[in-house]
């Protein structure tokens, strides 16, 4: 399972991905255009603290209230300027703040951030790949592996989440804990689960090498087996 984003379409100024200014397109941020509202429209809508929650839940860990800020001057200056229609005016507005995120995150660019967190939450990424895993592993056999490559924090979040929810602990471990302290610690043991999951090797990175030749090869690889 492959979850990095298509190049061709990252490359493409007319969907709207480049946060980079050379490549200025619409605002739209979507992967099929046809469905849901472009990113222009959709922050026409969105409330300041609607705006805030979403830019948390990429899980580049921005402490309170840096993300509650970076919504309301988005919006301020849409109410000021007029709606945002090319990804270039989301990224000006977005620079002033830039040197407020780097004093917490200094690898972290925050107009990627943001374009990051709007792109998943409107193409629903995080549902969709809860419900592949589920199915995924409905259907393998007993022993089966998968293998996916994560590219971003929230879906390495998103695997380590869904390995929790289906570990099953050995019986020595459950030896050492308090029976009345199971269910809290293995969320799978009260919810009756179909499936078990375990982490069958380290996660994989990508040698120095490769990512000479590739940047975007940057990547974590898990390997996931059914018991």
């Amino acid at each position: 399972l492959d979850l990095g984003v298509s190049s061709p379409q990252l490359d493409d100024r007319s969907r709207g991905f480049s946060v980079k200014g050379k490549k200025d397109g619409p605002l739209d941020l979507r992967m099929n255009q046809e469905a849901g509202l472009p990113a222009s429209e959709w922050l026409q809508r969105v409330t300041p603290a609607q705006l805030a929650a979403v830019i948390r839940s990429t899980c580049y860990l921005l402490e309170d209230p840096i993300p509650k800020r970076i919504a309301e001057a988005v919006l301020w200056r849409q109410r000021l300027c007029g709606p945002y229609t090319s990804t270039s005016q989301l990224v000006h507005a977005l620079e002033d703040f830039g040197q407020e995120l780097l004093d917490e995150r200094s690898r972290a660019n925050l107009a990627h951030v943001v374009f990051c967190a709007i792109r998943i939450f409107l193409n629903e990424e995080m549902g969709q790949l809860d419900l592949a895993l589920e199915g995924i592993f409905e259907r393998l056999a007993p022993g089966g592996r998968c293998v996916v490559i994560c590219f971003n924090r929230w879906e390495m979040a998103t695997i380590r989440r869904f390995i929790q929810q289906h570990e099953r602990p050995c019986d020595e471990v459950l030896a050492a804990l308090p029976q009345e302290h199971w269910d809290r610690l293995y969320p799978a043991l009260a919810s009756g689960c179909s499936f078990w999951v375990r982490q069958a090797a380290r996660p994989v990175r990508p040698t120095p090498e490769e990512l000479k030749r590739n940047q975007r090869a940057k990547s974590l690889m898990f390997v996931l087996e059914k018991v």
